[in-house]
């Protein structure tokens, strides 16, 4: 395990898990994580915040060029950071079918597995509510996971399960996993404390009125 991992750098390694990209260019190695314009706050406030504490060094997101309208997020050729990934045995190049949680992370106390899961979830995850028993409203949660990587899915299932969770999951070629119900999501906010408010406006209107209908605003 790497000398310096704690839980701020347990978070970073979730997030590029989930949404980061390390990559090869004529001038360097290059890091990125990108995530939609409705995630600006979350980038603003918690992302660069967190990078600053780990690396000493201003980190400001911008607007960026991808998908249909742009995205919002960071880009760093900085060699502290890219070595940072190197270190914690990332390589450069297309992770999307192969990527996998890191045995470091897997053998970790579990503070340290549960900040893992936060930035994972926080960019790669995804919290919606459903009717069931024809109720009316939208009022049962599912946290939901998707990965083009069969490892990653396992090695996420089998932590969640150490950690006192319940999933299920699901998928041959887009692989998925869902803790569903009351009870796990109330767990999963406890312990895990996610910080993008794309997950936190959902559930906090779920809390406060019993429902979350899909095309509620929000964000």
């Amino acid at each position: 395990m790497p000398n310096n991992l704690d839980s701020k750098t347990s978070e970073l390694i979730g997030m590029h898990v989930g949404d980061g990209t390390l990559y090869k260019t004529n001038w360097g190695l290059v890091w990125e994580l990108r995530g939609a314009l409705s995630e600006k706050d979350y980038y603003l406030n918690h992302v660069s915040n967190l990078l600053s504490s780990i690396f000493k060094i201003k980190f400001i997101p911008k607007f960026r060029s991808g998908g249909k309208n742009g995205c919002f997020g960071i880009q760093t050729s900085k060699k502290v950071v890219t070595n940072f990934f190197i270190e914690y045995k990332f390589v450069a190049g297309r992770k999307t079918h192969t990527v996998s949680i890191p045995d470091y992370i897997k053998k970790a106390k579990d503070k340290i597995r549960l900040a893992f899961i936060r930035g994972y979830f926080d960019t790669d995850g995804y919290l919606r509510f459903e009717r069931i028993n024809n109720n009316k409203e939208y009022n049962y949660p599912k946290i939901e996971f998707s990965s083009a990587s069969k490892n990653l899915r396992e090695d996420l299932f089998h932590l969640l399960i150490e950690l006192g969770f319940k999933p299920y999951k699901w998928g041959k070629k887009d692989y998925k996993i869902c803790l569903a119900g009351k009870e796990n999501l109330e767990k999963f906010i406890r312990k895990v404390i996610p910080r993008n408010k794309k997950h936190l406006n959902k559930y906090l209107s779920w809390k406060n009125e019993g429902h979350c209908s899909p095309n509620a605003a929000i964000a």
